[in-house]
């Protein structure tokens, strides 16, 4: 006969491997989610779509005679996915997968395997014109153009292209928060983060926020919130670590008078029950980290106990708006699990090979 006390262990395993599957899921569901108005500002998106509430393809905006807009009344009309379809997801998902992948091959952390993994995931994706499928980012780019063709360059895992202000490490650092999860090794995996984040990003800024997305979702898989029962607690926890690990920025770095991650997290907490739309307003969600990181925290921590009405939220307030719910819909599905709308669920791309990652960091678990 099972006991009670076997039952219960079961069942907070068998929960805790969901939260594994969903952080993956979550991340190509948020990623999909905004793939479809990336770079878009608020006012476009209702003036285009009026909300985007399922998973749609690219948006493309034509006049009456058929001809593509590419600027109106509010700027640009961006249109950088431009070749997906509706459940595809973007470069944030692509490395994500790539940088799962290899731990999973691995049975742990190798920097140079998760560098050949990316660099891999990146080519695969190369179209017959040259360009690369899939909206990368341009110093995420250039630094996996530089390692393929320097051998120095990849024999020390190192670019030396500072590059602007991205957010390329905090949208695909999730498996390493997963690995951290799994093994315990907190430490080791939060030090390690910074190493991958240097891998396309040299911006201070950029690489600790990875760290402090790796650490968001080894917070919220091992219930490190529930343990005082508060968002206060997990959004301090992250500031503190910003705190102690930011470097300042430096006159190379692009936009250094533009602020840092640990100012605007500091606004976050000292304002978590402000209204979205002035925390939008402070913060902004472009592709500069300095914004689109702290607005993503300050959401989260607002939808805490609504995850599905916040990636949607964080969605229509547009800029880099496939990174901001990639990372909502990573830690939405790190803190409550497979909570996603089966219509989303059912029509996300390579939602097996995203399974078997998350499975496959979940076995590492000790």
């Amino acid at each position: 006969m099972v006991q009670e006390s076997d039952r219960t262990k079961t069942d907070e395993e068998d929960f805790l491997r969901e939260k594994f599957i969903a952080t993956l899921v979550g991340c190509a569901i948020g990623d999909s989610l905004g793939m479809s108005v990336e770079g878009w500002k608020r006012k476009q998106i209702q003036k285009y779509v009026g909300k985007v509430t399922d998973l749609m393809d690219p948006v493309i905006v034509r006049d009456e005679e058929g001809n593509q807009i590419e600027e109106d009344e509010f700027g640009k009309v961006k249109c950088w996915t431009q070749g997906l379809k509706k459940g595809e997801y973007t470069d944030d998902t692509i490395l994500t997968l790539a940088i799962a992948d290899s731990i999973v091959e691995r049975k742990g952390l190798d920097l140079r395997d998760i560098a050949m993994s990316q660099i891999l995931a990146y080519e695969a994706l190369r179209l017959p014109d040259g360009k690369i499928k899939g909206g990368f980012g341009k110093s995420t780019g250039d630094a996996f153009e530089r390692m393929k063709q320097d051998s120095h360059a990849l024999a020390k895992l190192e670019t030396d292209i500072i590059g602007g202000p991205g957010t390329g490490p905090c949208m695909k650092m999730h498996p390493i928060g997963m690995y951290m999860a799994a093994t315990e090794e907190y430490e080791a995996g939060f030090d390690f983060a910074e190493k991958v984040g240097m891998l396309t990003h040299l911006d201070p800024r950029s690489v600790v926020s990875g760290q402090l997305q790796a650490h968001a979702i080894y917070d919220l898989l091992t219930g490190k919130n529930n343990n005082k029962n508060n968002k206060e607690a997990f959004v301090q926890r992250i500031l503190n670590r910003s705190k102690i690990y930011e470097l300042p920025v430096t006159e190379k770095n692009v936009w250094p008078n533009s602020g840092s991650l640990t100012e605007k997290l500091k606004w976050v907490r000292e304002n978590m029950d402000a209204y979205p739309s002035k925390a939008h307003e402070k913060l902004g969600s472009t592709s500069a980290v300095y914004r689109a990181y702290p607005f993503t925290v300050f959401m989260f921590q607002k939808y805490w106990d609504n995850p599905i009405k916040g990636l949607i939220e964080t969605v229509n307030y547009g800029g880099d708006c496939d990174t901001t719910a990639a990372m909502f819909g990573a830690m939405a599905g790190a803190k409550h699990g497979m909570i996603f709308p089966d219509k989303w669920t059912n029509q996300i791309q390579n939602l097996e090979k995203l399974t078997k990652a998350a499975e496959g960091i979940y076995a590492l678990k000790r």
